[in-house]
């Protein structure tokens, strides 16, 4: 690829890829995610089996089904995630379980690779014991790569830092042989949830009413102002009244809906109309 040619593709084919990301899932990203994005659709074009990079985006552009579109999505998404990250939210979530124990619905709806709904899980069954039939967890991602390996649930043992050594005994097997250095968690967590695939900007959504309690953690800094409200407002749709709405720690609902009451640091009550 010559310098004319990649001025060409950084100049004009990224930004058509930024508005297609941006129609299609409702994700925006500046343009310092450039090079590694650039780097990412490059592989994609060559796994494909197209001459150039606009040949890719011409035919994701003509087939809303065409395969590639989750790969696509992925060149620009972070999977930025930690077993009981934001520990204070896990605390107010041990409280609200104690409360309502199994009539308890919680929906995790970027889930990423895990992380956040087993955390969730650990809390669940710690409080209401293993055995004790509840409402599974039901855990979403865009993301098709991240789903399967939150199935498989299978980590690295330094991505396990954050959890304590009692937990690590109750919810984990120890990797050895080929598994070395790894953890997998055990059934009784697995259990617990639902994993499937959901483009939150897509007419998919769940129930109304349906959930008790929605993680929605660093998802909504992606979208502009107008689909954040939209986001919101699904999401009150889906709650029941009551409920707690926890999101990320740079993100807010100050300015985008009245049918949430904040109750502290980054965690939401859906109010009773």
């Amino acid at each position: 690829m010559d310098a004319l040619t990649r001025s060409a593709w950084t100049e004009t084919s990224y930004k058509r890829a930024l508005k297609m990301l941006h129609d299609r899932s409702g994700i925006i990203v500046g343009e310092h995610k450039m090079k590694s994005s650039e780097r990412l659709l490059e592989g994609l074009r060559k796994e494909y089996g197209f001459v150039t990079i606009d040949d890719f985006l011409d035919s994701l552009g003509n087939n809303k089904d065409h395969s590639g579109w989750p790969a696509f999505i992925n060149c620009f998404t972070i999977n930025h995630t930690a077993f009981f990250r934001e520990p204070h939210h896990f605390e107010i979530l041990a409280k609200y379980i104690e409360k309502h124990r199994t009539n308890c619905a919680i929906w995790c709806a970027s889930c990423s690779t895990g992380e956040e709904p087993y955390s969730i899980a650990m809390v669940l069954n710690e409080i209401v014991g293993e055995q004790t039939p509840c409402p599974r967890i039901v855990a979403t991602d865009i993301d098709g790569q991240a789903i399967q390996r939150a199935k498989a649930g299978i980590y690295s043992i330094d991505k396990l830092t954050g959890i304590s050594e009692e937990r690590l005994r109750r919810h984990f097997l120890k990797g050895n042989n080929k598994f070395e250095g790894k953890a997998k968690v055990k059934p009784a967590l697995c259990a617990r949830i639902e994993f499937s695939e959901l483009n939150l900007m897509s007419f998919s959504w769940p129930k109304p009413a349906m959930f008790d309690v929605v993680f929605c953690r660093n998802t909504m800094i992606y979208f502009d102002h107008e689909t954040q409200v939209r986001l919101v407002a699904n999401f009150a749709r889906s709650m029941k009244p009551g409920g707690l709405l926890f999101i990320g720690h740079s993100e807010t609902l100050a300015s985008t809906t009245d049918q949430f009451t904040l109750l502290g640091q980054t965690v939401y009550q859906r109010n009773n109309r």
